[in-house]
């Protein structure tokens, strides 16, 4: 097909671009991976403490990315200590938990923390380009990946004083890519654990300087009080606001160290009593020019969490588990009475299949992401593929500049979509059909045969046929006759990438916490797979089950069963 592009009023014809890929089963590659968290104040809980709750979304492995962990000493001036919550093996800190005094959680802001740098080059000068100090050369490191069996292979990576050399853009300009994370002395206190807070304002001042890209952190102390920050350096921007890729050549532009704590943007005790992030915006203003933005979430699980906070008075520690466990529809809502309002009774008559589509969407539903529901699955199938038509026609200036772009990247594209089909502005839509109901019929069209041709009755393609689950162990795949008893068994589980129970593929709550600061006994914590690696551990999949299920399981270990004893030789 052709698409039209109108620049400047002026129609000019272009190649296809290169088509958008479908995701047609989950895939743990998908770009929407993130987390939720939320804190509740004091006056908002029935205990009288503050909660915070904390879920992150990764990709789940067996086994499980963290290490459930209860640390307990003694420090140099006789003060007990305590910290619980989850690690990761090996590391010397805790990431999320509590230290009985101040309970905190982590999500991906999703704000901008690297820039891309356009570097100042002559191709008389093929091994330098220009800084703010003149000319200089490029270092360059010869990495080496060893692979058994084969010879080394050599990689030359260039680096700049700004970072690591990146290919070339599509105009063929040379950049550089500055990170947060690339800098040594902010990255070496990364590892500082929160262990000794005692109230949120020390745990925001600690947070505030630690190298790691920026997480929205929400932290609750011992006093009944709530508040967010970035755990995570943020740079100092002068004469750029992170948007566009320019020359930091003559120093105009650049990062003039970090922000300091006091710079760094902060909410405590807000008088609604309650915060969430989900890795959507949280701040406005002058606020979210420090954060800038990189590439937030689109706001549906936030809503959710919000709603359902601000309606509850009186939280238990149970309620934010169910909060957790949450899988409603309300972000396809509107999208299924689009698909209803395109099927009415003009359009289905004498067309069985788009019939037999409007019964599915309009009987098979019950408000949920639900494993058991085909009308969820046609209708979240429908906005991917409606979303792949227009944005195919409207973006086909950046295809035809760029066949690397890749518009799915884009998580808030949910915005326009909606306005270009509700709005439906002739002059962006493909002209390969007659009117936007044409082409949002023909979605159906397709869709609806190709279902057809896979699996017959439309009533039978459920969300679990097309969400899968798979946790896997990474060696499962390499041994086909036993590494089935590696993975966790596939199963049909609630959930979408935009309710707040995330489950798509491989993408899950990698872990479920509940805790109040000071009531660590009465903590929620969940785990998918198990605390062992080891297969024949009874410990590999202890957990699961509760984790599907969503059984309220304990924080604080129980007596001890097993001692395990490092001894000095």
């Amino acid at each position: 097909m052709l698409f039209r592009s109108r620049r400047a009023g002026r129609p000019t014809v272009l190649h296809s671009p290169r088509p958008i890929a479908s995701t047609e089963v989950a895939t743990a590659g998908d770009t929407a991976i993130g987390s939720n968290n939320w804190a509740v104040s004091a006056a908002h809980t029935r205990s009288g403490a503050a909660l915070v709750a904390n879920d992150m979304h990764l990709g789940i492995r067996v086994p499980n990315t963290w290490y459930r962990a209860r640390l307990e000493w003694t420090d140099i001036g006789g003060m007990p200590r305590t910290l619980v919550g989850v690690t990761l093996p090996g590391m010397p800190a805790l990431v999320v938990g509590s230290n009985t005094q101040v309970a905190w959680g982590f999500t991906n802001t999703y704000a901008d923390w690297s820039d891309i740098v356009v570097l100042d080059t002559d191709p008389s000068r093929p091994n330098e380009y220009r800084t703010p100090d003149g000319w200089r050369r490029f270092e360059v490191f010869d990495e080496v990946i060893d692979a058994a069996g084969q010879a080394p292979e050599h990689l030359s990576v260039r680096w700049t004083i700004w970072g690591p050399v990146l290919p070339a853009d599509y105009r063929g300009r040379a950049r550089a890519y500055r990170w947060t994370a690339h800098d040594a002395e902010t990255l070496a206190r990364t590892v500082t654990p929160l262990e000794g807070a005692a109230t949120i304002e020390a745990a925001m001042e600690e947070a505030s300087t630690l190298g790691t890209p920026g997480q929205n952190m929400v932290v609750a102390d011992r006093s009944g009080r709530i508040g967010w920050t970035v755990y995570g350096a943020m740079p100092r921007r002068v004469g750029l606001d992170g948007r566009l890729p320019v020359s930091w050549a003559d120093g105009r532009a650049r990062w003039d160290g970090w922000l300091s704590p006091a710079e760094t943007p902060r909410l405590v005790d807000p008088p609604s009593g309650r915060i969430w992030t989900a890795n959507a915006r949280v701040v406005g203003g002058e606020e979210l020019q420090a954060l800038g933005d990189g590439n937030w979430e689109v706001g549906s699980r936030a809503r959710i969490i919000r709603d359902r906070l601000v309606k509850a008075e009186q939280v238990t520690a149970s309620d934010m588990l169910a909060i957790q466990l949450d899988t409603s529809a309300t972000f396809l809502e509107r999208w299924r009475q689009l698909v209803l309002d395109t099927l009415n009774d003009a359009a289905v008559t004498g067309h069985p299949d788009r019939q037999a589509f409007r019964d599915v969407v309009a009987n098979s539903w019950n408000g949920q992401a639900d494993p058991a529901s085909a009308g969820y699955r046609l209708t979240r199938q429908f906005r991917d593929r409606v979303s792949e038509r227009v944005f195919s026609f409207v973006l086909a200036d950046c295809y035809e500049a760029d066949p690397t772009f890749d518009y799915s990247i884009i998580r808030r594209r949910e915005g326009p979509l909606w306005a270009l089909v509700t709005a439906r502005p002739a002059h962006l839509l493909d002209p390969a059909f007659a009117t936007w109901e044409d082409l949002l019929r023909d979605v159906v069209d397709t869709l609806a045969a190709r279902l057809r041709g896979e699996g017959g009755d439309l009533r039978a393609r459920t969300w679990a046929e097309l969400n899968v689950t798979a946790y896997r162990h990474p060696l499962s795949a390499a041994l086909p006759l036993v590494g089935r008893w590696l993975d966790m068994p596939q199963q049909a589980l609630a959930g979408d990438l935009y309710t707040p129970q995330v489950h798509w593929g491989a993408i899950g709550a990698s872990e479920r916490l509940v805790v109040s600061p000071g009531r660590e006994q009465e903590g929620i914590l969940h785990m998918p797979t198990g605390q062992s690696g080891h297969p024949l551990s009874p410990f590999y999949r202890n957990s699961h089950e509760a984790w599907v299920e969503g059984r309220a399981t304990p924080l604080m270990p129980g007596p001890t069963t097993h001692t395990l004893m490092l001894l000095p030789r």
